[in-house]
């Protein structure tokens, strides 16, 4: 694997840092990847979440027109405020 020397700013060093440790990642595992999603390269991770949010997509056609949302949180804030039940 070849290595790369780049220079980035301190305080921009230490946010990736500290996103780098929220993850448990090394800092160049943390910027291969950000390189990977900007180049298009592999795209693993961008593949998983639309396979991951597929399902969801398949519940909203389902769902579409058999409830309003608005009727639902209307009655959730009137039942907690103790007004009479609405339904």
């Amino acid at each position: 694997m070849a290595k790369v020397m780049i220079s980035l700013p301190d305080d921009f060093l230490k946010k990736v840092d500290q996103v780098a440790k929220s993850q448990n990642r090394s800092r160049s595992e943390l910027i291969r990847e950000a390189l990977r999603t900007l180049t298009g390269g592999r795209g693993t991770r961008r593949r998983a979440w639309r396979d991951a949010l597929a399902p969801l997509g398949e519940l909203e056609q389902q769902w579409v027109g058999e409830w309003d949302s608005t009727d639902i949180i209307r009655y959730y804030r009137d039942t907690r405020h103790g007004r009479e039940d609405r339904r």
